[in-house]
């Protein structure tokens, strides 16, 4: 019963697995096709396209923003400001310049999501034909962990690249804004995670193959 309900299980994230991976092929795709297009489409006149790049708000060891309370708070609160913020800064633009930059970060971390969710395919595929336990699959797991520690890491890195290439294009802001985002350490921990369970699954493995051959 509870392999029957695994199987169902595996199934089930297969399906979505391959949703998830066709939506993003899908916007690769339409990313790609943006930036190639909008040279052409620039040329109409009055055009003004979208660019959005990740931003932070209050960077650095001085208070940015002071906080008030309406009311008596419960406990006694001397001074109270908010250090940063996270955020997403949206601009309507005709710069080609700004909208291709800021599309060329997000198609980075679109490419690698999509080869995490090819991974994560073909794994599951593995687990529904019942034969899981093999060197493809050991090599997949293996993979996908540092797919997910390259997108942890490079995603970020080139919006951050992004934005402060287009921050640096703009007049000065009020707040003053900085490039964003900051890293995910829950993501980065969980390709470590993953990268974990690769070796337990090789390990695992090595032990069969000797079992196999004492018989």
């Amino acid at each position: 019963m509870s392999s029957t309900k695994n199987l169902r299980l595996a199934r089930f994230l297969k399906v979505l697995m391959d949703i998830l991976f066709g939506l993003m092929i899908f916007a690769i795709v339409a990313l790609v096709l943006w930036v190639a297009l909008s040279p052409v489409i620039f040329n109409q006149a009055e055009f003004i396209g979208s660019a959005s790049i990740p931003v932070r708000i209050g960077m650095g060891s001085e208070p940015q923003f002071e906080v008030a309370f309406n009311g008596t708070p419960g406990e006694r609160i001397g001074t109270a400001h908010v250090e940063e913020a996270e955020g997403t800064l949206f601009l309507e633009t005709d710069s080609l310049f700004v909208i291709a930059i800021a599309n060329a970060a997000k198609l980075i971390f679109a490419i690698g999501l999509a080869y995490v969710f090819y991974l994560m395919r073909g794994i599951l595929k593995s687990i529904d034909e019942g034969d899981p336990f093999t060197f493809e699959t050991r090599q997949r797991i293996r993979r996908l962990g540092y797919a997910v520690l390259a997108v942890s890491l490079l995603g970020p890195g080139a919006q951050w690249l992004a934005a402060m290439e287009i921050l640096n294009q703009l007049p000065k802001t009020v707040p003053e804004l900085m490039p964003g985002p900051t890293y995910n350490s829950e993501v980065i921990l969980v390709s470590l995670l993953i990268l974990l369970l690769a070796h337990v699954w090789s390990y695992g493995l090595d032990l069969e193959r000797e079992r196999e051959l004492t018989v």
